[in-house]
C-alpha cells in the first residue's frame, strides 16, 4: 500500500503519474501492483454501492398498488410530475454507467490471474441480477431502457474500440 504521509514527495508523485499514464495507455499487467490493488479496491467499492442503489433505489419501492402506483416499482420514478425529465431515468443511467465501468475495471485488473473464468461468470451473474432488478423496479412506460443499455455497454465498447485501435496501430507500425 502507498504511504499517505509521503504523497507530497516528488518521486512518489512521479510514480503515481506514471501509474495513471500506464492505466490509460498500457495494459494492466504493466501497472504497479500497489496501484492495481488500490484500483481494485476502489472499483469493488463502487460496484457494491451502485449495485445496492440499483436494486434498492432512493426512496424505496411502492408497497401496494393504489393511487395510480404499482407495488414493487421505484417511488422516485413517479416524482417527475413537475420536472421536464424523470430523475429516476438520470439516476438509473448514471448508476448503471458507474456500475458497468467498475465491473469492466475489475475484469481488466484480474485478467491473466487464476480463477479469471470464475470471476467472469460471477460478474456476468451479478450484472444479470442488476439488470433484472432494475427492470422489475422500473415502471413500464417511464424508463428509457435503450439509454440504460447504452450506459451499461459503453465501458465495454470503449475498451474494445481502444484495444482495436491499439492493435491496428501496432500492425501499421510493424509494416512500415
Amino acid at each position: 500500500m502507498t504511504d499517505i504521509n509521503n504523497l507530497d514527495d516528488s518521486n512518489n508523485s512521479k510514480s503515481h503519474r506514471n501509474c495513471i499514464k500506464q492505466w490509460f495507455l498500457q495494459d494492466s499487467k504493466e501497472l504497479d501492483p500497489d496501484f492495481k490493488n488500490n484500483m481494485l479496491v476502489v472499483a469493488t467499492l463502487i460496484v457494491a454501492a451502485t449495485f445496492q442503489t440499483g436494486i434498492n433505489p432512493p426512496g424505496g419501492a411502492w408497497q401496494d398498488t393504489k393511487d395510480g402506483h404499482e407495488a414493487g416499482k421505484a417511488i422516485i420514478a413517479s416524482s417527475h410530475h413537475s420536472l421536464p425529465y424523470c430523475p429516476y431515468n438520470l439516476f438509473l443511467i448514471l448508476n448503471t454507467l458507474a456500475f458497468s465501468m467498475s465491473t469492466q475495471i475489475i475484469l481488466m485488473l484480474v485478467y491473466h490471474k487464476r480463477l479469471y473464468f470464475e470471476v467472469v461468470v460471477a460478474t456476468i451473474s451479478m450484472v444479470a441480477t442488476y439488470g433484472t432488478a432494475v427492470w422489475s423496479l422500473s415502471p413500464k412506460d417511464d424508463v428509457k431502457l435503450r439509454y440504460v443499455s447504452m450506459a451499461a455497454l459503453f465501458p465495454y465498447l470503449w475498451r474494445l474500440s481502444y484495444q482495436a485501435f491499439k492493435t491496428f496501430t501496432k500492425k501499421n507500425e510493424t509494416t512500415k
